[in-house]
C-alpha cells in the first residue's frame, strides 16, 4: 500500500479520535447511543485510553515519518486533547494523561523490539 494512503489513513484515524474525546458524555447524540447509567467507570475508561492511543501510534507508524517525532507527536496530542476537554464539559483527569502515554509508549515498544519495525 502506498504511503500516502497510510498517511490519509493515520490522519482519519486522528480526526475521528479527537471529535470522539471532546464530544460531550452529555451531548443528546450520545444518549441515544450509550445510556447515562451506562457509561464506563474510570477503570473502563482508562483502558480505552490506553488502546486508543496505542493504536494511534501504529497507525503513524506505518507512514515513513520517524518513530521518535511519532512518539512526541502522539504524548503531546494526549496531553493537549486530555486538556481541551475541560473546554467541553468531558472533565480533565490525569489518569486519562497517564493511560494515554502508557498506551502510546507500550505501542512504540512493542513497534521497536517486533519484526514489524524490521
Amino acid at each position: 500500500m502506498s504511503n500516502n494512503i497510510y498517511k490519509l489513513f493515520a490522519i482519519l484515524y486522528t480526526f475521528c479520535l479527537t471529535i470522539a474525546l471532546l464530544i460531550p458524555l452529555n451531548f443528546l447524540f450520545i444518549f441515544n447511543i450509550i445510556d447515562e447509567k451506562n457509561h464506563p467507570n474510570d477503570f473502563v475508561s482508562f483502558i480505552i485510553h490506553f488502546v486508543l492511543l496505542f493504536f494511534l501510534f501504529f497507525t503513524f507508524s506505518k507512514t515513513d515519518l520517524k518513530k521518535f517525532n511519532i512518539l512526541i507527536f502522539c504524548i503531546i496530542y494526549s496531553i493537549i486533547i486530555e486538556y481541551l476537554q475541560l473546554f467541553t464539559n468531558r472533565g480533565f483527569q490525569f489518569y486519562d494523561i497517564f493511560f494515554n502515554i502508557l498506551g502510546v509508549l507500550s505501542a512504540a515498544y512493542i513497534y521497536r523490539n517486533s519484526k514489524i519495525s524490521k
